[in-house]
């Protein structure tokens, strides 16, 4: 009777191992693990479920096999989630936000660079309850393959201009602002540099929004340089 349980028993106890393993998994590797997938989220996904399937269909794997593959691959997450600290790893790893359409035009180069077709596209819309091109101004197509739509008449721009104490150079490229105009205006607000802060993002119009790595919060306002002043409102 023992001998006809057995397999039975075994499947058992390495499907209930496996599962308390993946919990341990997300826990360890962090809870945005189950709101939003990013490419590193998905090969996760894949390679813990081949190892739990292996090992539970596979009678020559014990339990054993089964946690030591899922310390190994912990392990492995964890350091390429700390090597993301560097810019350009992250860059590399989780890819930027860009933009398929702004102010109206469609940009077709990055269409094709996520080989996004029309209909495709138009599906992402209705799926954000948009039903015509007429009603969008500009649309994101995020990291994770989700997009974000800003209706016709509100603003849009804002950009994070660090990351983890390292400028965002995609930010800065958008933005169409330096390091050095940055660097002035962490200073002036009274930091040192972009070491001393978790994120920065700016929202012309409305000003810089910093935050520390302890979690203050300061708001700081953006002088508009000279040569930006339209020559109708400048003063004689």
């Amino acid at each position: 009777m023992f001998d006809f349980i057995q397999p039975y028993l075994a499947i058992a106890v390495k499907l209930i191992t496996g599962m308390i393993g993946i919990l341990a998994f997300l826990r360890i590797t962090g809870k945005a693990q189950m709101g939003q997938l990013t490419p590193l989220d998905t090969v996760s996904a894949f390679v813990i479920g081949a190892l739990v399937g292996g090992v539970l269909y596979n009678p020559d794997m014990s339990i054993g096999h089964l946690l030591f593959a899922l310390a190994v691959w912990t392990g492995f997450n964890m350091l390429v989630r700390f090597a993301m600290r560097s810019a350009r790893l992250r860059h590399l790893i989780k890819g930027e936000s860009v933009f398929l359409v702004k102010n109206g035009v469609i940009n077709f180069g990055n269409f094709k660079r996520n080989s996004i077709e029309m209909e495709q596209f138009r599906l992402l819309l209705r799926q954000k309850g948009i039903f015509s091109m007429f009603e969008v101004e500009d649309v994101l197509f995020e990291a994770n393959g989700s997009v974000t739509v800003l209706p016709s008449g509100k603003a849009s721009e804002s950009f994070l201009l660090i990351n983890n104490g390292e400028f965002v150079e995609s930010g800065l490229k958008h933005s169409g602002r330096s390091q050095e105009w940055a660097l002035r205006l962490i200073k002036k607000n009274g930091f040192e540099g972009p070491g001393d802060l978790f994120c920065m993002e700016w929202t012309p119009g409305r000003g810089i929004y910093f935050v520390t790595y302890d979690g203050h919060v300061k708001r700081g306002m953006v002088e508009v340089d000279a040569h930006e002043i339209e020559p109708d409102n400048a003063q004689v």
